[in-house]
């Protein structure tokens, strides 16, 4: 099988791609990728590759027809385990987790075929920031490691009165 690569590391050769209804062609880029295969996965596309001939295609029924978008979604029940979304939504989710994963962004831009770095840099918006992560680990942090000391004034568990500006304030202990 011509699409499944596992020298130097195992992953899958994109060259081409067949739409429902449509002869196979080519990729919208026009150029192949390469996209790397998980441990956990390559066995299973091994087994898809078993008795196929170098240029058939990898994902297809088991009696080797083409298999079409609609037999998937219908098979998977798609409009009640999607929740409303796409199935292409898959490859935006992949593009997500390999980043979080801390898979370098030019990386991901060429195991998703893209042609500018812009496009893979849409994804990083769903991961947040680093500060954004370190936001949160401070906030769940239930070891109050570095716990600052509350402001002089206030004293644990008890609100406290200061002057401010000739107005009173009330507000809790921070500790």
């Amino acid at each position: 099988m011509a699409d499944l690569v596992e020298v130097p590391t195992p992953g899958l050769r994109v060259r081409r791609s067949r739409t429902e209804g449509h002869e196979t062609k080519s990729t919208k880029g026009r150029r192949s990728r390469r996209v790397p295969l998980a441990n956990r996965v390559l066995p299973l596309v091994q087994q898809m590759t078993t008795g196929k001939k170098a240029n058939d295609l990898l994902f297809t029924t088991d009696t080797g027809a083409t298999l079409h978008r609609g037999a998937v979604t219908r098979t998977l029940k798609w409009e009640q385990t999607g929740q409303g979304r796409r199935l292409h939504d898959l490859r935006h989710t992949a593009a997500c987790l390999w980043l979080a994963r801390g898979v370098d962004v030019g990386t991901v831009k060429e195991w998703m075929g893209h042609e500018s770095i812009a496009t893979t840099n849409l994804y990083l918006h769903f991961l947040g920031t680093g500060a954004d992560a370190a936001g949160l680990d401070r906030l769940n942090d239930t070891g109050h490691r570095g716990a600052q000391k509350p402001p002089e004034g206030t004293r644990r568990g008890h609100m406290t009165r200061r002057r401010a500006n000739d107005k009173q304030e009330t507000r809790p202990s921070l500790r």
